[in-house]
């Protein structure tokens, strides 16, 4: 299983890891895994790679359009709307190099892609229709879903359709590695023993206190001067915590030496030129280098090297365009 977690702008980091495991693999990193999760722009890149879209055109969309998906709009300092629109984002992922107007019954590979239903107050998984069960997303506009799992609160407004308004699912799944081993098992009948994980995650920045800055826990308290940084702080402190609460369990529920968790802490230094909206010339070169030493890394690593051999299973779809199994297209 492949997990790739949300962190806005710094999913750029993530998308440049995968392109240099595809370059030392020679094919798409989506053949080698039987199981792609995703969260907010973890979410994209999963929807991407399940079409075997090259990581590396993700990097060259982030890198050269970074700046007009995070172009921020009058907003009265985030106060009356969201600091950003997903306008630009939707006109990219539309487009025909990337998701154009393909549903999620079109991937080649088994995805699933958290978000929250705000309609119904409930949180909801996208899904490849890999099991019987599975019986209505396939018919979902993948662009739909992307926006979705990436309206991050008080940075985009909610995504509307199917008479339903969605917010990022990092609210409640950031790291998705325990989904995806949930419905390894549940859903794919996977053994505990057999499965192996590798999750990426997004240079996720460890949100503490100042001890010497007011502790009344007042809006003040948590965003300053400005209220609007209260949301944004907010949901920073609930990505980063997730992430190192979800490595730590999949340590304990993935058997020994089948986890591999490939992430680089932020130096303080490092953390003031990177965040969910930082787009710029210092941001990208901090992300991009970042992501080169830690592919080193894991690839200086002759078991990881040798899980990247493994090939991935052909996917059972039981309903959409791509179906090989019983169902029905129309269900």
């Amino acid at each position: 299983m492949l997990a790739l977690s949300g962190g806005g702008y710094r999913g750029l980091y993530t998308a440049k890891v995968l392109a240099h495991l595809e370059a030392h693999i020679e094919a798409p990193i989506a053949s080698r895994f039987d199981l792609i999760a995703g969260t907010s722009i973890g979410g994209i890149l999963a929807l991407a790679l399940s079409l075997e879209i090259p990581a590396l055109a993700m990097v060259e969309l982030f890198t050269q359009h970074g700046q007009d998906i995070f172009k921020a709009r009058r907003s009265l300092w985030g106060l009356v709307r969201s600091r950003y629109t997903q306008a630009d984002l939707s006109r990219l992922l539309r487009t025909d190099d990337i998701f154009a107007s393909r549903t999620l019954g079109e991937c080649k590979r088994r995805v699933i892609v958290p978000a929250i239903d705000y309609s119904n107050g409930v949180p909801v998984l996208f899904k490849t229709p890999h099991h019987v069960d599975l019986t209505r997303d396939h018919a979902y506009a993948i662009a739909d879903v992307a926006l979705a799992t990436s309206a991050a609160p008080a940075y985009f407004p909610r995504h509307s359709f199917d008479n339903r308004q969605f917010i990022d699912g990092g609210l409640f799944a950031n790291a998705p590695g325990l989904l995806a081993f949930h419905e390894a098992q549940h859903y794919l009948g996977a053994r505990r023993d057999d499965i192996h994980v590798v999750s990426i995650g997004t240079m996720s920045s460890r949100f503490t206190v100042d001890p010497r800055k007011n502790r009344s826990g007042g809006t003040y308290d948590w965003g300053g001067i400005n209220p609007a940084n209260t949301p944004q702080r907010l949901f920073g402190i609930a990505i980063s915590s997730q992430e190192a609460l979800v490595n730590s369990m999949l340590r304990h529920r993935v058997k020994a030496g089948q986890y591999y968790h490939i992430d680089e802490p932020l130096t303080d230094e490092k953390s003031r030129a990177v965040a969910l909206d930082k787009t710029d010339a210092a941001a990208q070169e901090a992300l991009l280098g970042a992501a080169s030493q830690s592919s080193k890394e894991a690839l200086g690593q002759p078991l990881f090297r040798e899980l990247l051999k493994h090939p991935a299973s052909p996917p059972t779809f039981y309903y959409g365009p791509n179906i090989n199994a019983g169902g029905s297209t129309h269900a």
